[in-house]
């Protein structure tokens, strides 16, 4: 379920049922006209505010491996979710624990995009096909060794990049458990609906995934938080690091930047699973 409160009176408004699962993310659209949430039953769902009813189902991952017709993905939840894309602000886009990104069109009710974001190499194929015939497979689709080991694949954060940075219209950005953040053109289609950019990765010799994305808003630049406590700035442009903050001792759970009104300084909020919260201004 979801609960909506408002927060002066302290008093709980709606109450929304319907997710089969439990519910990973929920924002309200940019009109302020919908709520868009996602959930481990592999749906999104668009909700009325006032009336409490849901207006539309995207059901997006086959969570049981039925394999029906409506489901767009493998097994497995959604994880995380982001609005205001598009030259409307209808679009919606959520990761998948399948390793894909999927966007919608919320008002207009169709799956715009599936973006691969999980690579699969020769050599982890020929692996898991081996580790299949053995072991059998891990649950929601994942390959699973005789030690138990599921290969992680997830898409852990999403975003849009804002409509008034010139030169990215319609561009979003995907990171995941394996530490590679890919940044998308929805506006050129490709494989799936959108052309993938760049490919951002820290080295071969980094394994921490990313728990955090966001978009600079006035820059092409993407803030991105690491499972080892690091804050990367990249430039979406060309796939480079132009900031890096440490000080962290442990997994970043979750961030947040603002913006100081008349530069393009950004102050990023983060919280650790050491226990702090650290505050870091970057100045482009």
């Amino acid at each position: 379920t979801i609960w909506m409160y408002h927060t002066p009176s302290k008093q709980c408004l709606q109450v929304f049922v319907g997710h089969e699962g439990g519910v990973t993310d929920g924002v309200f659209t940019m009109d302020g006209k919908s709520i868009v949430s996602c959930g481990q039953d592999g749906t999104v769902r668009v909700w009325a505010p006032k009336k409490g009813v849901c207006k539309h189902v995207f059901r997006l991952m086959d969570v049981n491996g039925s394999g029906g017709e409506e489901e767009e993905g493998g097994g497995g939840g959604l994880t995380c979710l982001a609005v205001g894309g598009g030259q409307d602000g209808q679009l919606a886009i959520c990761g998948g624990e399948d390793g894909n990104a999927y966007v919608v069109h919320v008002s207009g009710k169709k799956v715009v995009a599936t973006l691969t974001h999980f690579e699969e190499s020769a050599a982890t194929t020929t692996t898991a096909n081996n580790n299949n015939t053995a072991n059998g497979q891990g649950e929601d689709g994942m390959e699973e060794d005789e030690d138990g080991f599921v290969e992680a694949r997830s898409v852990e954060a999403v975003g849009f990049c804002p409509g008034n940075i010139p030169g990215t219209a319609h561009w979003c950005a995907t990171g995941g458990v394996d530490g590679v953040l890919k940044v998308w053109n929805m506006n050129v289609g490709g494989v799936g609906g959108a052309q993938l950019r760049q490919k951002c990765t820290r080295g071969a010799d980094v394994k921490a995934g990313i728990t955090r994305l966001r978009w600079h808003n006035s820059l092409p630049l993407v803030i991105a938080s690491y499972t080892d406590g690091v804050v990367c700035i990249w430039d979406a442009r060309v796939g480079t690091v132009v900031g890096t903050f440490t000080g962290h001792e442990d997994m970043i759970n979750d961030m947040d930047v603002s913006f100081v009104d008349g530069s393009n300084a950004a102050v990023i909020v983060t919280g650790s699973d050491d226990k702090s919260v650290k505050m870091f201004e970057f100045h482009p």
